[in-house]
């Protein structure tokens, strides 16, 4: 691995009203119709962790007639307006964003809270068509199709743990008891349609990374679990679509990629977003949790609080859908532990969104832009 650039002064920084979200994920838009009708030349899907995703999508948009070429100003902000069709269940906690066949895919992260069960509101997919939207706020409601299979990608992804002999970290003794031990305490308890699909033996998913490959396939970036030696995982799964389709067809997991990918100041990644740019995989790894009170997490983990937030340049091998890969580190955020999202352009830019805690009510939400 390489080293790369730590000084954040050469990003341009715009801050987003976000209020009171917070951004999880971050997708170019690739509508012209869209950025034609609202007048940009530059535009981002932007994914908002709290609340149900039919609130929780954002654009960010760069006026065309804006004098500003650097892009250090002229940006806009609409959230899309949107209703669920298909499943209507309540979700919550979006995390990642990615596009396949003209469709814009959303994931819950599929956890908990920081010392709470597995909620199945949190376990969604959802996808809406890119180009039928060509607006914002304002105009019909977008349709955003919802699947909330409970605890369905739970259970297909810990089975290929063993399946595909992923050497994982041990799940520590708080983890297990109160995300995995509390939560088939709750499915029984209360009789749940889903109880018997999570098991002791099991490991609690935190989703946050999302993209898919060229060859259609879908790279999931889990914040947690790591490997066995700390590393990020990313889970290949085929026919995500399946979820959306009539019949009782589920995904398939192709395969586990362990990422050499953890930054400074830590001895464990996990990921924090996924982009492809020409067929090159961008990805942000950063710490286990969030360093505030209370994180079962960091409880169990305390050499994953520090790790740098670090973008990374990936090359996977074709024909391929598993194994151990170098990455190549491009860009260092220290002091910036909450990097959420990124994606790049075609031209070399790339684009990242920040949060930040300001006090103790506001959030402060950045685009940054290099």
């Amino acid at each position: 691995m390489s080293s790369g650039i730590s000084d954040l002064d050469e990003l341009h920084q715009f801050m987003l009203d976000l209020y009171p979200n917070e951004a999880s994920g971050l997708l170019t838009i690739e509508n012209d119709g869209l950025l034609r009708e609202q007048g940009w030349d530059q535009a981002f899907w932007v994914c908002l962790d709290e609340g149900p995703v039919t609130d929780c999508i954002a654009l960010v948009g760069h006026r065309a007639d804006s004098k500003d070429d650097d892009l250090a100003s002229g940006w806009e902000i609409a959230r899309l307006n949107a209703v669920a069709v298909g499943e209507t269940k309540t979700t919550e906690d979006a995390e990642g964003l990615a596009r396949k066949d003209g469709y814009v895919y959303a994931i819950g992260s599929h956890f908990g809270s920081k010392r709470r069960p597995l909620q199945p509101r949190r376990g969604f997919v959802a996808r809406f068509g890119e180009a039928e939207v060509l607006h914002g706020s304002n105009g019909p409601s977008a349709e955003i199709e919802v699947a909330r299979p409970s605890f369905v990608l739970h259970r297909i992804i810990n089975d290929a743990f063993g399946e595909h002999g992923v050497g994982l970290i041990p799940l520590g003794p708080n983890c297990r008891e109160a995300l995995i031990r509390e939560t088939i305490g709750v499915g029984e308890k209360k009789r749940k349609k889903w109880a018997g699909r999570v098991r002791e033996d099991d490991y609690p998913l935190n989703i946050e990374g999302l993209a898919f490959r060229p060859n259609g396939s879908l790279l999931i970036g889990l914040r947690f679990p790591m490997s066995a030696d700390g590393r990020p995982l990313m889970v290949e799964v085929e026919g995500i679509e399946r979820l959306f389709e009539d019949g009782d067809a589920n995904p398939e997991v192709r395969g586990f990629w362990n990422l050499d990918a953890v930054g400074r100041g830590g001895e464990l990644a996990g990921v924090r977003d996924l982009t492809f740019v020409g067929g090159e995989l961008h990805a942000i790894t950063g710490d286990v949790d969030s360093a505030k009170a209370g994180s079962l997490l960091l409880k169990d983990y305390p050499g994953g609080a520090g790790t740098v937030s670090t973008h990374w340049r990936i090359t996977l091998p074709e024909g391929r859908t598993s194994g151990e890969v170098e990455a190549t580190r491009v860009r260092e955020f220290p002091g910036l532990p909450r990097v959420e999202g990124i994606a790049g352009t075609e031209d070399g830019r790339f684009f990242y969104v920040v949060d930040e805690d300001a006090g103790v009510h506001l959030r402060l939400t950045r685009l940054l832009a290099g």
